[in-house]
């Protein structure tokens, strides 16, 4: 397809000459008008100076990490697509950066012309591929393969999980699995929310059996999105973790899944030095300043939902969740 790219502003954000190289010429050809920058910074300066239809991004760039840089692009220009362009296959780098706002990864070297360019279609031009029914059914395929083989899914879910020290939102956060050798542990994830807030959540796959798996890529997939809604819809205080809980059994009840999920969904805001929990069928006691606090140990999310669930505020500067069920036990710390 010749000037699929016809007025169309594209602007690549990437220091690998060779490849800047081939990407601009297959890009001009398509008729866009190619804007180019081996700099971050300058990336960001030309996404306001120009309105882009495609914003093509390297993750290794020299002067700005890649997933903060993901998120001011994102930020910057909501409804223009992102492609990331990477030589690497770190699949946790991956994981943050789409979920940072990217809409998919082009793995160096470009060597397959004509997956590049369904690529580039399917961003700039969404409504010529959305098809509900296909989709739809597209969905429903890779459902249902996910609950056939939930070996696969643990497999995914152990490659996915945050390392066990990491820098968010301004906080040191470290966690450690006390474990049999018999069990894979407690599922947790750590979500950036914003330069002084971050959500995680410790979910028992292991506990639930066979839809454990499926439950907890759904929880993934979801949970970022649900708290920052609940941010969003109250900026002047602080998120109502039980409707975020009310949300996530709306979706393991939409997806058919039926039966009890143990989990506890947290949230912490450094500047306001506040820390919120709410647990439903863990055990777990919060640690902080010579105090230890216990959480009730509600009944697990999925077969029912009780209104009567207690959120936890506690004031707080720094602490440590200790949070198991049964041989599976994880402590989570932040300063």
């Amino acid at each position: 397809m010749e000037n699929f790219l016809a007025n169309k502003i594209v602007v690549i954000i990437d220091d690998d000459p060779l490849c800047d190289a081939v990407l601009s010429e297959f890009l001009s050809y398509a008729g866009a008008k190619v804007l180019q920058t081996a700099s971050g910074e300058e990336g960001l300066e030309l996404i306001e100076q120009h309105e882009a239809t495609l914003i093509i991004c390297g993750l290794n760039l020299l002067d700005v990490p890649a997933v903060p840089l993901i998120k001011q692009l994102h930020a910057s220009t909501l409804h223009t697509p992102i492609i990331a362009l990477t030589d690497t296959q770190d699949v946790t780098l991956i994981a943050a950066v789409m979920r940072a706002g990217v809409y998919d990864i082009i793995l160096k070297p470009l060597t397959d012309v004509k997956a590049l360019q369904s690529l580039i279609l399917e961003a700039v031009y969404p409504d010529m591929f959305s098809s509900t029914i296909d989709e739809s059914d597209k969905l429903q395929e890779e459902w249902n393969h996910l609950v056939t083989y939930p070996e696969e899914s643990l497999a995914l879910l152990r490659d996915l999980q945050p390392p066990a020290h990491l820098s968010v939102a301004g906080c040191q956060v470290g966690y450690r699995q006390l474990n049999t050798s018999n069990n894979h542990g407690l599922i947790i994830d750590i979500a950036e929310l914003s330069d002084h807030e971050f959500g995680f959540y410790i979910f028992d796959a292991e506990w639930v059996g066979e839809y454990g798996a499926v439950a907890a890529l759904l929880l993934r997939a979801f949970f970022n999105d649900l708290l920052k809604q609940q941010i969003i819809a109250h900026p002047d205080k602080l998120p109502a973790l039980t409707t975020v809980l009310h949300d996530i059994q709306g979706l393991l009840n939409k997806s058919g899944l039926r039966g009890e999920y143990p989990i506890v969904i947290g949230y912490y805001n450094r500047a306001r030095e506040h820390l919120l929990v709410v647990n439903s069928g863990l055990s777990c006691i919060i640690h902080h300043e010579n105090m230890h606090t216990s959480l009730i140990k509600d009944t697990a999310l999925g077969r029912y939902f009780h209104d009567s669930v207690q959120e936890q505020r506690l004031t707080l500067k720094s602490g440590e969740c200790e949070i198991w069920n049964g041989p599976r036990k994880l402590w989570l710390r932040f300063h």
